[in-house]
C-alpha cells in the first residue's frame, strides 16, 4: 500500500503527502537555524516552541509555514485503504488516539516523531559535570527482587467483555445484562521491586530524586551497545523523590508504582458503577484504585502489563541505570502515575530536568569517545550514578508459581 492524499475527512480540505513533506523540511530548516519563522517576526526554537510545531497545537509558530506533521502522518495512514472515501470504511485505529498504538505502523511513526526532536537535541551543548554530579550523594547498591536480577514475562490470556459493542448492544435495556466475551493475548511480567542503598554525606537531609531506566546491553552482532548508541535504546522505568537522611539510606520501590504506568483500565460497567457512586470530594475525582487530583490525567500513561520489555526465551541483557539528583527548589508537588508520560493538565511539565534526562543528549565526546565509551564509563565517573547488569526471560506461557 502507498499513502495517499486524504480526501475522505474533508474533500474541500484534504490532507496532501507533499504538503507533509514540505512542513517536515521547514521544520528540520528551523531546527538547523534555531529560529522559527512566525506570522509576525521570528522565534527561537526551543522544546516547547518545536513541540507545538511537530504536535500543531494553536501555539504553533506557524502553521502554514510547519503544518502538523505529527497529527495528519495518523490521519493518512488511518485512511490508506480508502484515501478518498470511495468505498466508505471506517477510519484505522491510527485515527484515533484511544486505539493508534494497536496498529504496529504507530511504533515506526513515533520513531520518526522522536528522530525530529533528535536532530534539535544534537545542537544543544552536552550536560557539564555540574548538572550531572549530586555532590556529597552516592549509590553504593542497587538490586531488583528477583533471583539472579531475572525478571520474567509471560503471555497470558484476558477476558474482554465486548458486549457493550454498537453491534451487540441488547434491545430491551431492562432485561439484565448479559456480558460477550473474547480472549486477547498480551504480555505481562511478574511484578518486582527495586533495592537501593544510598549514602547522604551532606550532613543535612536532602530530597533526591531517583532516575530509573533500562536499556539492551547487546546488540544483535552480541556485541556491547556503545553508549552513544545507547543511550537512545534507554526508557525510562520510573521517577520518585525520596528524603535522605544523613548516612546510609535504604530504599524500596515497587514496580506497581511507576511514574510512566496508568492505573488498570476500567470496563464500560465500572465506570457507570464509579459514576453512580460519585463518592469523590470536590478536588478529587474517583478512578477506583487510584485518586487523583483533577489536574492529573488519571487514565493516560503506559499500560502496566508492558511496563518490563518482553526479553527472550534464552535471557535478554539489559542495563539497569539508576541517577540520584537534587529536587530541592524544585517548584512541584510529588510525581503521579503517569506524569513522567503525560505530564499535568495546565502546568510544566513537573520536573526541571527534561523529559529523558540525561540521556536526552549526546554525552561530551572528549570525556566519552563514541567509539569506546560504554555505560560503565559514565557510571564510573559520578558517585550518584549506579548501573548493573539484568537479564528478561520470556516464557511462552505463564510459569508455575
Amino acid at each position: 500500500m502507498t499513502l495517499a492524499d486524504n480526501y475522505a475527512d474533508d474533500p474541500n480540505n484534504p490532507v496532501v503527502v507533499n504538503n507533509q513533506r514540505y512542513h517536515y523540511h521547514r521544520i528540520l530548516d528551523a531546527i538547523n537555524t534555531g529560529t522559527f519563522t512566525t506570522k509576525t517576526g521570528q522565534e527561537p526554537v526551543n522544546i516547547v516552541s518545536l513541540g507545538a510545531a511537530v504536535e500543531a497545537s494553536i501555539s504553533s509558530p506557524n502553521m502554514d509555514l510547519y503544518g502538523s506533521v505529527h497529527n495528519y502522518g495518523h490521519d493518512l495512514t488511518s485512511v490508506i485503504t480508502d484515501p478518498d472515501g470511495r468505498y466508505e470504511q471506517a477510519y484505522g485505529v491510527m485515527g484515533d488516539t484511544g486505539t493508534a498504538i494497536r496498529d504496529p505502523i504507530f511504533f515506526r511513526w513515533h520513531k520518526f516523531i522522536d528522530g525530529i526532536f533528535v536532530s534539535h537535541k544534537v545542537t544543544l551543548n552536552p550536560y557539564t559535570n555540574d548538572e550531572l554530579r549530586f555532590d556529597d550523594i552516592s549509590v553504593d547498591n542497587m538490586s531488583i527482587e528477583a533471583p539472579g536480577n531475572i525478571l520474567t514475562t509471560r503471555m497470558e490470556k484476558q477476558k474482554v467483555d465486548i458486549s457493550k459493542d454498537m453491534f451487540l448492544q441488547q434491545v430491551d435495556p431492562d432485561k439484565p445484562h448479559t456480558p460477550v466475551y473474547v480472549e486477547v493475548n498480551q504480555v505481562n511480567h511478574k511484578d518486582f521491586s527495586y533495592k537501593f542503598t544510598v549514602t547522604n554525606n551532606t550532613g543535612g537531609n536532602v530530597q533526591a530524586a531517583f532516575r530509573i531506566f533500562m536499556a539492551p546491553k547487546i546488540d544483535q552482532h552480541g556485541k556491547p551497545i556503545l553508549l552513544t548508541d545507547q543511550r537512545r535504546l534507554f526508557i525510562e522505568m520510573d521517577k520518585f523523590v525520596e528524603d535522605l537522611t544523613p548516612g546510609k539510606n535504604n530504599i524500596g520501590r515497587s514496580s506497581t508504582l511507576s511514574s510512566v504506568i496508568k492505573p488498570p483500565g476500567k470496563s464500560h460497567d465500572d465506570i457507570l458503577a464509579l459514576l453512580k457512586k460519585s463518592e469523590a470530594g470536590p478536588d478529587e475525582k474517583s478512578t477506583g484504585d487510584c485518586k487523583c487530583r483533577d489536574q492529573r490525567y488519571c487514565t493516560c500513561g503506559w499500560p502496566l502489563h508492558m511496563l518490563v520489555p518482553r526479553g527472550t526465551p534464552a535471557g535478554m541483557r539489559f542495563d539497569l541505570f539508576v541517577m540520584l539528583t537534587n529536587w530541592e527548589h524544585v517548584d512541584t508537588d510529588d510525581l503521579d502515575q503517569g506524569t513522567s508520560y503525560c505530564g499535568v493538565k495546565d502546568e510544566e511539565y513537573p520536573d526541571k530536568r527534561a523529559m529523558g534526562f540525561p540521556f536526552d543528549r549526546q554525552f561530551d565526546s572528549k570525556e566519552y569517545p563514541p567509539q569506546k565509551a560504554y555505560i560503565d564509563s559514565l557510571v564510573d565517573d559520578f558517585p550518584n550514578m549506579l548501573t548493573i547488569p539484568i537479564t528478561i526471560k520470556f516464557h511462552q506461557e505463564a510459569p508455575n508459581a
